[in-house]
């Protein structure tokens, strides 16, 4: 895993501020502060472009930090339409089977409730400092049995913050839809729900565009990006995390866990932008750029008036310390 970086940054109101206003609200958070130095391979469309570590880097604009980034385990409407999408049935085809197992606010199956369990047995999740989530509960639930919190004091439960970037693509499903606030916090009382309006008046019947999805996830990486936590663990869905990490024109995947293989291991890396599977947990080193003066693996379509978002995966140690 990368060095921990120290740095300290004011927690920003809004995670859409212009590239002017980050700049210089990180100015000092970034002075000393320069990229790590791996062996990456930029990946777009599922093609690996090298990068070329011997050209010059401009300073970041937000440093890095480590996010850890989990999908919820299986919940009540994943079973037959995930079975489905792995023997590569279409989209619409997999929308109608979660149709048909559909639920408000899908709780976790029991399979789902194991996964996360598993998930916890297998990492030591020690250092993590801030917890982010989907305000779904099945995100919610997977967070507290991936990484219980440690107590129900106030100062817990700043460290437990749900927010309505990581939640699923919205609308049309049930599933998608979310409970009241005041529901939130009676079954969920050691998560921060101010973040969120009480009643879910964003879900519609409509299907919400893979472009304004893909948005809101961007918004809300650039949200953890403005967090002082260095060590965060992030839970949300299938489809935000796709549509964000590979779907939006200022996000940029790196696969860095080559420097972590050793001349033993054979089997072939999964591609750092396969779709998260339930419970899957992958580490990222994540950091934010001034479009101006990052163009390495960049799309013609981003935006030059809002950062660059890299994330760099890297090789999952067992005990995820930095």
């Amino acid at each position: 895993a990368a060095q921990r970086i120290h740095h300290h940054t004011s927690n920003l109101r809004t995670a859409s501020l212009p590239s002017s206003a980050l700049r210089q609200q990180a100015e000092e958070a970034t002075k000393a502060t320069t990229p790590p130095k791996r062996h990456a391979s930029i990946i777009s469309e599922n093609t690996a472009v090298e990068n070329d570590t011997n050209k010059p880097m401009p300073e970041p604009l937000l440093p890095p930090k480590r996010v850890l980034i989990v999908r919820h385990g299986q919940a009540q409407h994943n079973p037959r339409a995930e079975a489905a999408r792995e023997a590569g049935c279409a989209f619409d085809e997999f929308l109608r089977l979660m149709e048909l197992d559909d639920a408000h606010d899908a709780e976790l199956t029991d399979l789902g409730e194991n996964q996360a369990q598993t998930a916890r047995e297998r990492y030591a999740l020690s250092d993590v400092e801030l917890v982010v989530s989907s305000p779904l509960s099945r995100a919610l639930r997977t967070a507290d049995l991936v990484h219980p919190p440690s107590e129900s004091s106030e100062s817990a439960k700043k460290r437990r913050i749900a927010i309505e970037h990581f939640r699923e693509i919205n609308g049309k499903l049930l599933n998608a839809q979310r409970r009241p606030r005041s529901d939130l916090v009676q079954k969920f009382p050691h998560w921060c729900f101010q973040a969120i309006p009480d009643l879910d008046e964003s879900w519609t019947e409509e299907l919400e565009s893979r472009e304004d999805c893909s948005e809101r996830g961007y918004r809300g990486l650039l949200w953890v990006l403005q967090q002082p936590e260095q060590n965060v663990l992030l839970v949300g869905h299938g489809g935000i995390l796709n549509y964000t990490l590979n779907g939006h024109a200022n996000v940029v995947l790196l696969d860095g866990r080559r420097q972590s293989k050793t001349d033993s291991e054979s089997e072939e890396a999964r591609c750092v932008t396969k779709r998260f599977g339930n419970c899957e947990l992958r580490e990222f080193v994540i950091t934010g750029w001034d479009s101006a003066g990052y163009n390495n693996g960049l799309s013609n379509g981003a935006n030059q008036l809002e950062p660059v978002i890299t994330l760099e995966e890297v090789t999952l140690s067992q005990d995820l310390s930095l």
